[in-house]
């Protein structure tokens, strides 16, 4: 039997993690204001703070010691990953404002923010980090989650989230 030779490249590279895919778009007015729009893969920030998913993303849901129930899904998928990832490939890092709304589901319930932080000019990676995991706890109690699990969820994501919202340095290769 003779061997086809395919070109092709030596390797696969790829990274792990991604168990779910939206079906349709998903959006949510945000607090992030870029100077200029965020396009990458199927996620996409306006410079007016339209946060926006296209059907296709792909996401690994919660993450940590939790299970994907119907009220985490929205904030997790729908908000807290696509913002890790733009954070992970340093796409905020084009300057971005953050601009607070005068309430919020989460503030004095979950998390305090303080007054000199209610506008945010050319915020840094781990401000734009911080505001992300807040809005997660505002998305997590509009979906009805207990508030003893949103803080909890809060905290662990101030506390673990580091690591999944730094720049991408770990690649596989097959065989």
């Amino acid at each position: 039997m003779s061997q086809h030779l395919i070109p092709r490249a030596s390797k696969l590279r790829y990274i792990e993690g991604q168990k779910y895919r939206s079906v349709e778009s998903f959006w949510a007015m945000c607090n992030l204001r870029p100077h200029r729009e965020i396009n990458l893969h199927n996620i996409n920030l306006t410079r007016d703070g339209m946060f926006y998913l296209t059907p296709g993303y792909s996401s690994d849901g919660p993450s940590g010691p939790t299970i994907d129930t119907r009220d985490f899904m929205p904030g997790a998928m729908g908000w807290h990953d696509p913002c890790y990832e733009l954070l992970r490939y340093e796409m905020m890092h084009i300057e971005v404002d953050i601009i607070q709304p005068p309430s919020r589901p989460g503030e004095g319930v979950i998390y305090h923010t303080k007054p000199e932080d209610k506008i945010i000019r050319n915020a840094s990676h781990e401000q734009i980090r911080e505001e992300v995991d807040k809005f997660l706890a505002d998305i997590l109690l509009l979906d009805n989650m207990w508030r003893f699990r949103a803080r909890y969820v809060y905290e662990g994501v101030r506390k673990g989230g580091l690591s999944s919202a730094s720049v991408c340095t770990k690649v596989y290769a097959a065989p």
